[in-house]
């Protein structure tokens, strides 16, 4: 295929994220209901998902400090994601809830990571099996990809967890 043929391939990731970005940014007005009861559900699949993606195809020495690099990098956008959420508590007694709204600040730090990535790593990712093959370079980028998607959905879910918590028993003493 020529090279008129590859723009629209190059293009539509960029394509649908910003379409996704753009519903985020629209539905961020509204606050929704935080379950605290069903945070950690998504981290469990996560982890499940991970191990099985690393019991399947283990990492190399290499490939664990990718994994961990990835894990502690996540984890501190995740802690910092869920930092710029805006939490309420609506209502009173039995009927008071948390509410959370995203933060534009939340939704610019994950195009900021995005663009991060897509400017940064294609030329500046170097190691692999073999240094500077595209095999090895791949394992390596799904090995922190892996981790850092582990890292941002724990910390996330967590840091509103703990969030959540406190606020709750603050208003229970302060009601």
């Amino acid at each position: 295929m020529g090279e008129g043929g590859r723009g629209l391939v190059t293009y539509l990731p960029l394509a649908i994220f910003v379409g996704i970005m753009a519903l985020r940014m629209m539905r961020m007005k509204k606050a929704r209901p935080l379950r605290l009861p069903l945070l950690w559900i998504m981290p469990v699949i996560v982890v499940l998902a991970v191990s099985l993606a690393l019991a399947g195809m283990p990492p190399s020495g290499l490939g664990w400090l990718c994994l961990a690099t990835g894990v502690i990098v996540g984890g501190a956008i995740g802690a910092q994601r869920a930092r710029l959420m805006h939490l309420h508590i609506d209502g009173e007694g039995d009927k008071a809830r948390v509410m959370m709204r995203q933060s534009p600040l939340a939704i610019l730090l994950i195009v900021a990571v995005f663009l991060a990535r897509r400017l940064l790593l294609p030329s500046g990712f170097q190691g692999g099996v073999q240094a500077g093959h595209p095999v090895g370079n791949a394992l390596l980028m799904m090995d922190a990809t892996l981790g850092f998607a582990l890292g941002m959905i724990v910390a996330l879910r967590l840091v509103l967890w703990l969030r959540a918590r406190d606020m709750v028993a603050n208003h229970v003493f302060d009601a």
